[in-house]
């Protein structure tokens, strides 16, 4: 039977949607594949240049610019001036943060996020000038395991949590690259302490409809198991091609979003660690599967990023999964026995195989930003007259000046008119986030016209973000001075004075004479700009300086002084001099 909808029913569906979308705000995340991208990476602990350092000379080697790093962040750690520090080292490395929040361990357990807590992430993380454009966000980890959920798996809780937290980061910057946490496929079906990741997705997703449709991008744990020694060819659930079997769930699931991939946790147990293990495969052979995963498992369009599980772990559990050997003195005491400390190098020889392999010089998506801090383009100048303005600048974007191309600044209207020619940032010269550049700016005036001057910066062959910076100026005739000031008790006012005139762009001073009424000649001040207001200042040996505040214009301009108070203190040590200023001295 045919039903008939009303009108009213198809008000409130359109109400339903559009309230919908307003909690739920469109993404404006760039995507990272759209650009040269390097997706070689490395899981880091420490958020230091221990570690940084070491990593950006793997990642970003043989070829490659702005790897990746995988990162956590705890609750308890939103110390902003720390990770600020961080980000600005990151940034000068070029290297792309993949941020995992967490909460705080609690015994042997990680506790669950409290109410709210979204909304903390949000402001903490919104406060951060990051490297790139995407803000790179891991909601929590594994929580198809009991012991990263407070001790019972629950993916009805992770569901909602995942949401709120979606719509929190949204709400504060749509750059934020909101990704799911990475779950355990080989995890095993026993709750409440463990939870097959199908089992757990299908969960969610009735908790949640449509909750994956609503993640930028796809976080995958893909592990060569069993045991992390896995074969580089095994497909499927439980490999180091987990990542597919996850997207064809998720299709299975109803998701739509061709979602990028970031394999953030990887890699084999090695051999070698704080006792070596001869049921796994050597650091060596490590090497050759990482390189066959690489060139074959996670050769993939659809791959944004590539972090293997670790870097640097120097004690159980993670040692074998180290790609720095154990130092020294516990590898001598434990490994060996023998002190190799000057034949061994730092790093395990799969570390060299990764930093051997080719990769893409990256290029992601960065803010270009200023903002003028002082300065601008006189907006009356004066017939003939050629000029140097400086214009300051602060970089208020994500890139650092000069780091890729030259930075530069261009009048884009009015240059030819006004003589104006590009000035570059000097080549050896960076700048980076919250630092300020100068400009300066020559012009010359013509002879007469209106002109406006747009003026716009470039990296290279780019404009940075935002409007051209306008201005308006007016091509006037000279100011014209006539000065008048008195000496007390004198018949004669007449002689040589100084004049010194100030503003916020002029500090200099000229010679002038008065005739004996105290009137100076008209004096032609080029160098003044019409329109704007100066300090006037007129001295003479043994007086006090006397100040006028006036705006000049085209034209003569009157600066009357009035009569010069005697300085007696300053000529007390000359007698002659103090003569001359005595009332009775005429």
């Amino acid at each position: 039977m045919t039903r008939i909808i009303s009108p009213l029913v198809i008000l409130f569906s359109f109400l339903i949607l559009n309230f919908l979308f307003l909690i739920h705000p469109a993404s404006a995340v760039v995507d990272p594949l759209a650009s040269p991208n390097n997706k070689f990476g490395v899981h880091i602990i420490a958020p230091t240049p221990d570690e940084s350092s070491p990593a950006a000379s793997l990642v970003n080697s043989s070829g490659g610019d702005w790897g990746y790093v995988t990162l956590l962040i705890e609750g308890k750690d939103k110390n902003r001036d720390k990770w600020q520090t961080f980000f600005n080292d990151l940034r000068r490395r070029h290297l792309i943060p993949l941020v995992r929040i967490a909460t705080q361990p609690e015994g042997a357990v990680w506790k669950r996020p409290t109410e709210g807590e979204e909304n903390a992430w949000a402001d903490f993380l919104d406060s951060l000038n990051w490297p790139t454009k995407n803000r790179y966000i891991i909601v929590y980890n594994e929580p198809n395991h009991g012991q990263e959920w407070e001790g019972a798996v629950d993916p009805e809780s992770y569901a909602k949590v995942l949401d709120k937290t979606i719509t929190a980061l949204k709400s504060k910057s749509p750059d934020f690259f909101v990704l799911n946490a990475g779950l355990d496929a080989s995890t095993p079906q026993q709750p409440p302490l463990y939870m097959d990741e199908w089992t757990y997705l299908t969960r969610m997703n009735q908790e949640v409809p449509g909750i994956f449709n609503r993640l930028d991008g796809w976080v995958s744990h893909s592990y060569p198991n069993p045991g992390f020694a896995g074969s580089p060819d095994a497909r499927g659930k439980g490999s180091v091609r987990t990542w597919a079997w996850e997207l064809q769930k998720l299709q299975e699931l109803g998701v739509t979003k061709d979602l990028p991939v970031f394999i953030t946790e990887t890699g084999w147990k090695h051999a070698e660690g704080l006792n070596f293990d001869k049921s796994l495969p050597t650091a060596e052979t490590v090497g050759k599967y990482l390189q066959k995963a690489f060139q074959e498992a996670w050769n993939d369009v659809k791959i944004v990023a590539v972090t293997p599980f670790l870097l640097d772990y120097q004690q159980t559990p993670f040692d074998h999964f180290s790609f720095k050997k154990i130092n020294s003195s516990l590898q001598n005491l434990k490994v060996l026995g023998l002190n190799l400390e000057t034949s061994f190098p730092q790093y395990y020889p799969h570390f060299e195989t990764v930093l051997n392999m080719n990769k893409n010089s990256g290029r992601p998506a960065q803010e270009k930003k200023a903002e003028l801090k002082s300065g601008e383009v006189y907006r009356s100048i004066v017939a003939g007259e050629s000029y140097t303005i400086p214009l300051t600048f602060k970089n208020t974007g994500q890139t650092i000046w000069n780091d890729f191309e030259q930075v530069s600044i261009k009048a884009v209207k009015g240059g030819t008119e006004l003589g104006i020619l590009p000035v570059e940032i000097p080549k050896d010269k960076k700048i980076e986030p919250g630092q300020e550049f100068a400009f300066l700016i020559d012009l010359k005036a013509p002879q007469s016209g209106t002109f406006e001057v747009s003026l716009q910066l470039f990296e290279g062959g780019n404009t940075f973000e935002g409007d051209p910076l306008t201005f308006t100026t007016e091509v006037k005739s000279p100011v014209i001075l006539s000065l008048g000031a008195k000496l007390p008790w004198k018949e004669s006012s007449a002689g040589d004075y100084l004049l010194s005139f100030v503003s916020g762009f002029l500090n200099t001073s000229t010679k002038v004479t008065l005739n004996e009424q105290g009137q100076s000649e008209l004096i032609e001040a080029r160098y003044l700009i019409p329109d704007y207001t100066f300090d006037f200042t007129l001295q003479k040996p043994f007086y006090k300086p006397k100040t006028v505040r006036a705006k000049v214009i085209s034209g003569i301009n009157n600066l009357d002084f009035g009569t010069l108070d005697p300085d007696f203190l300053s000529a007390i040590l000359n007698p002659k001099e103090l003569w001359k200023i005595l009332p009775f001295s005429r």
